[in-house]
């Protein structure tokens, strides 16, 4: 066989690490991997869908065995510690350590403070993930097509180190992923504005109308469509979050003292009916949104969705997805629009990859359905 490495450990069996794990296992990229996990539940879950050989509930234990590769597929400020916790337990010159965090500054400045130069850390950010959590959510097909930052530690640049990117490097492309190296301070930076700043103001505006809809249930009640769109992202884990924030503070503070001086500007154009900024304004944002490409997958997940129309009665939502399923289309979410607005159809599908949703199009058109797409 020709495996990239012999052995690989990945701590965390969730979503990330059970994701990695099925999908190297299935393109050969390791002869053995090894699942690290407090929860012994996720570990022989793992193990009975074939994701890892063996699972452990430490670090210690899976040490004992010599290591190609350890993956922290977990929160960051964990990850920080667990890289002290490796570092004390004398790790093999050449194991190559990386992880899944959405913050690399802070985490790869640790390594370079606690590891050994003969152990090999580079970071890792895999731009993919679900709405689902937990091995239960995992598929190994999970990072096909989507870009998958790597960082380099730019005070070690060895033969061997080098060595160790391009393996790594070829590991993650045989996941179907599309590999973007970058310094660890320009990926925070960018991820800040593209992913962390709107999470944050998802957030905000979800905690807004959760306010005022204490004292009218009307909010809560014509929360749908363009609102519930706008504001999916604000349904993620709150301590992936805040773990997020503390080690992203610097760009975060940043960009949000600027998003500040935007929203004064913005009340100023209110106040002097500056119908023509306001207008401007829109423009910009049209414009350089219709400018970024569609249907990749990038910092913030993207959804293949489309809307149905259907007729109201009995039935109906089983004979789509069963026209669906018979096609081996996978759907990730189905769902009945009662308030649309902004739709044009009642049947929300969402499709797990691009390659369903195009065949699941194709396929709804051919049997006489009205399909509108959603941009």
């Amino acid at each position: 066989m020709n495996y990239v490495f012999e052995r690989i450990a990945i701590v965390g069996v969730g979503l990330i690490g059970g994701s990695l794990a099925l999908g190297w296992k299935k393109a050969l990229v390791a002869s053995e991997v090894i699942g690290i996990d407090v929860n012994e539940q996720s570990l022989s879950l793992a193990l009975s869908l074939g994701a890892i050989d063996r699972g452990y509930t430490s670090i210690d234990q899976a040490m004992q065995t010599p290591l190609d590769v350890i993956v922290l597929a977990t929160h960051v400020n964990l990850s920080i510690e667990l890289l002290k916790k490796i570092a004390s337990l004398s790790p093999t010159p050449g194991l190559i350590i990386t992880d899944v965090s959405g913050t690399k500054e802070l985490i790869q400045t640790t390594a370079s403070q606690v590891l050994p130069a003969s152990v090999h850390f580079i970071g890792g950010h895999p731009m993919a993930g679900s709405h689902r959590s937990g091995i239960e959510a995992a598929t190994g097909s999970l990072f096909e097509n989507a870009v998958y930052v790597l960082t380099s530690n730019v005070q070690n640049r060895a033969a061997a180190y080098l060595a160790s990117e391009q393996k790594l490097q070829a590991a993650v492309e045989r996941l179907g992923a599309h590999v973007l190296w970058l310094d660890a301070s320009v990926h925070d930076q960018v991820v800040a504005a593209i992913s962390h700043i709107p999470h944050i103001v998802a957030a905000q505006l979800v905690d807004l109308v959760a306010d005022l809809s204490v004292d009218n249930p009307y909010y809560a009640r014509l929360a749908a469509g363009g609102f519930r769109d706008v504001t999916r992202i604000a349904s993620g884990n709150p301590e992936l979050w805040r773990d997020i924030v503390r080690t992203n503070q610097g760009p975060l503070r940043q960009l949000l003292l600027s998003w500040q001086k935007r929203t004064d500007s913005f009340l100023n154009w209110i106040d002097q009916n500056d119908d023509q900024a306001i207008t401007d304004f829109f423009a910009r944002a049209r414009d350089f949104r219709e400018m970024l490409p569609q249907k990749t997958t990038g910092a913030v997940r993207q959804y293949f969705e489309l809307t149905v129309h259907v007729p109201d009665e009995p039935g109906v939502i089983g004979r789509v997805a069963t026209l669906l399923g018979e096609a081996s289309i996978n759907l990730r979410n189905i769902a009945i629009l009662e308030n649309r607005e902004g739709e044009n159809a009642p049947l929300l599908l969402a499709f797990a990859t691009q390659v369903d949703w195009e065949q699941g199009t194709q396929l709804l058109e051919e049997n006489g359905y009205a399909i509108f797409i959603k941009e």
